[in-house]
């Protein structure tokens, strides 16, 4: 069953294209439930996890916003109109992408040593650079 698991986490984990060679825990798209389960997290853990994962989505929903926008309004006539169109929606997802990093960061920041190991363990099973932990205090004021 951890197999299971640890490899629905590991699809989700190489998922993340986008993140090139960063080890990502996706948050915003990985189950919060798998996340928990796997790296077995207590439940003043999880509260942050939730309270976290709800900052992100209030983060991103305006660029989802935008990204809907984006496809139903701009031109999609020309190759040119159509690389224009891909351009900006890329810009936009790395910035969504950019987001989901940094709340895995801040949720890394409040592993335990054990846990943050197994991350690092399936980070390389992946063949991923773990991310760097960080705690909100670490964050400018336009992060908070």
């Amino acid at each position: 069953m951890v197999w299971r698991k640890l490899a629905l986490l590991i699809a989700s984990l190489t998922a993340w294209q986008a993140v090139a060679q960063e080890c990502a825990l996706g948050m915003g798209g990985t189950p919060p439930e798998q996340i928990a389960e796997l790296f077995q997290l207590e439940d003043w853990q999880q509260q942050r996890m939730h309270t976290w994962l709800e900052a992100l989505e209030a983060e991103n929903a305006p660029l989802q916003k935008k990204l809907d926008s984006l496809l139903e309004v701009h031109p999609q006539e020309t190759p040119e109109q159509l690389t224009a169109l891909g351009q900006k929606f890329e810009a936009i997802k790395e910035q969504m992408v950019g987001n989901s990093l940094r709340f895995d960061r801040l949720l890394l920041g409040i592993f335990r040593p054990g846990q943050y190991r197994k991350y690092e363990a399936v980070c390389r099973e992946v063949g991923r650079m773990p991310l760097e932990p960080t705690s909100e205090a670490m964050l400018g004021p336009e992060d908070n």
